[in-house]
């Protein structure tokens, strides 16, 4: 079944009001907070689109409504989207609180963010002296603005606390990592299967989950919720063409230039070789062969910025050719 709502978005993971299947995490975190052995610098790694993102802002509500009216919910693990905290949060306004993150359009994290962030250290609270940072995608701090937020993860006061958000398929430098507490997420299958199933409930979609987490076992909850939405917003079925979505996400790279559009499209081109290996052992070497050129020449695309136009020409002549 279709989504009614043809301008349907993902939710943002700082208005997912609902935490799921981080629960045991979660509580052991409150824990360490009571008994004033939270880390200062936490490092929260584990594939991207897990959730971890989502995992920082409730523990930063926990942290930052404990004194406030419709404060965390730490039985049901909800936020209260009427908490002061949690709207001040979700227009990042929030006094106590500092977000670091790269611009799309940008990779980097620049060292200008690191000065505003330092500058803020410096500032008074709105309440309880209480200061919370949030790093995401800390994979792309630059050797500068890692070297300038070294300082301040190193020695931060007592009642600052960093989170640092970390992609574990892409790499942190060592002088960052070493002065953090690292927490690493990982779940098995049937956790993953409960969390997607859980969240794709918010976008009133009936699809056939159990398919879709048989194919697609190895990625992450967001990751799936992401391009899933985006098949189905374009009338395609996930669980079937996959020349169609490989053709939709290469369109869609050339419209709107989002490098995680690339990271479907690699998906797919995976799984469209996974599948033509399976029905046809004869030609194997040249689908490998393929397969590897293919997606070699997407990372460099991405890498260096490479004119995709006649790139997208080429894979499109292999991958109709592999499809006779």
């Amino acid at each position: 079944m279709k989504t009614t709502n043809e301008d349907i978005e993902i939710v943002p993971a700082k208005n997912q009001l609902r935490l799921f299947g981080f629960e045991d995490y979660f509580n052991s975190f409150i824990k360490l907070y009571e008994k004033k052995k939270l880390p200062n610098s936490i490092l929260l790694s584990g594939p991207k689109g897990l959730g971890k993102s989502t995992f920082a802002y409730h523990i930063i509500n926990y942290l930052l409504s404990n004194n406030e009216e419709r404060k965390y919910s730490t039985k049901d693990f909800v936020i209260d989207e009427t908490n002061l905290s949690y709207k001040l949060l979700s227009t990042n306004v929030h006094p106590n609180f500092f977000l670091i993150e790269n611009n799309l359009l940008e990779k980097d994290i620049k060292i200008e963010q690191i000065r505003n962030l330092l500058k803020f250290l410096n500032k008074s609270t709105y309440s309880r002296n209480l200061k919370v940072i949030m790093i995401d995608n800390a994979e792309n701090l630059n050797l500068n603005s890692s070297n300038a937020l070294l300082k301040a993860i190193e020695e931060p006061q007592n009642n600052t606390f960093f989170f640092i958000i970390h992609n574990s398929a892409s790499k942190i430098l060592d002088t960052v990592k070493s002065r953090c507490t690292e927490f690493k997420f990982a779940f098995t299958t049937s956790k993953k299967k409960n969390i997607f199933a859980n969240i794709i409930k918010q976008y009133k979609n009936e699809f056939e989950i159990n398919e879709i987490i048989e194919n697609y076992y190895f990625d992450t909850p967001g990751n799936l919720v992401k391009y899933l939405l985006a098949l189905d917003k374009a009338n395609i079925s996930i669980t079937e063409n996959k020349l169609k979505c490989i053709y939709h996400f290469i369109e869609k790279y050339k419209n709107e230039k989002n490098p995680e559009t690339l990271s479907f499209l690699s998906l797919f081109i995976e799984k469209f070789y996974n599948e033509l290996c399976l029905n046809n052992n004869k030609n194997l070497n040249r689908y490998f062969f393929n397969q590897s050129k293919i997606l070699k020449q997407i990372d460099e695309m991405r890498r260096f910025n490479l004119d995709e136009k006649n790139i997208f020409i080429w894979i499109k002549d292999i991958l109709q050719n592999e499809a006779k």
